[in-house]
């Protein structure tokens, strides 16, 4: 990410912090936002803890949360790399936002995601061979495969 690009994910990064702690019951201690992206779908989940370990309540995700981390997720593109997959985000009271990005491990969507979602992700974040994971090779895979009986059967869509 050149100079520019990381300027503004910065911004981003702070933003999204600033919005998503005042989302959240006051006394929090901690806050860890987990971030699971596609181009066809996208999973927030906060979890906000109290100096004691105990749980805090959050309001809705607000929009610097949500149109931030789809910002960032075109900005962490990397050609013949790709983009990250799932995203972390963690506060905690006095500390600096603590951001982190994977580009490589399956984020485990529940319910699982159709696996065409990742052969769109793939023609919108191409990557090359090198940098496609096991999990990502099966999925797309099978994801082609049934674009190919659709293509070949358009009334069904490939499945049995």
């Amino acid at each position: 990410m050149d100079r520019t690009h990381r300027t503004r994910a910065d911004e981003l990064v702070a933003a999204a912090a600033e919005a998503l702690a005042g989302e959240v019951t006051p006394g929090w201690a901690r806050i860890t936002l987990t971030v699971s992206a596609t181009v066809l779908a996208w999973d927030f989940a906060v979890e906000v803890r109290d100096r004691f370990g105990g749980f805090g309540d959050v309001g809705p995700i607000p929009a610097a949360v949500s149109e931030g981390y789809q910002e960032l997720r075109d900005l962490g593109y990397e050609p013949g790399r790709g983009t990250w997959f799932s995203a972390k985000l963690v506060l905690e009271q006095g500390s600096a936002p603590q951001p982190s990005f994977d580009y490589d491990d399956d984020p485990r969507w529940l319910p699982e995601l159709h696996p065409t979602t990742f052969v769109r992700d793939l023609e919108t974040y191409p990557r090359d061979d090198k940098h496609i994971p096991e999990w990502l090779r099966r999925i797309l895979e099978e994801g082609m495969e049934l674009e190919r009986a659709h293509e070949s059967d358009p009334g069904t869509d490939g499945r049995l």
